[in-house]
């Protein structure tokens, strides 16, 4: 399955140097190793990956393996494939008539 993951910052107080460079090797072992399709930044901080995991468990682990986790909140969506979604949302409208 694919998710959405997003992370917002908390500011809770100003990050190390040394956790911005051990959160940017976790990402990009995590994009290596194909965990992660993609990861991007917002410009205001916070960003954003589509992480394929097999359950909501691999993502609780994932997340508590991330060296930034406590310094951040956390939004997680399962995605579809569009195109199936799609599909099933022109079978509905046809089922209910229109």
């Amino acid at each position: 399955m694919k998710f959405l993951l997003t992370a917002t910052p908390r500011r809770l107080q100003m990050p190390t140097t040394a956790l911005i460079e051990a959160a940017r090797a976790w990402i990009n072992a995590r994009i290596e190793d194909g965990t992660f399709d993609v990861c991007y930044g917002f410009p205001a901080g916070g960003g954003f990956c589509i992480v394929n995991a097999d359950s909501a468990d691999r993502i609780n682990q994932l997340l508590t393996e991330y060296p930034g986790y406590m310094a951040s909140d956390w939004k997680i969506e399962p995605l579809c494939d569009i195109n199936r979604a799609l599909d099933n949302t022109v079978a509905m409208i046809k089922r209910a008539g229109g």
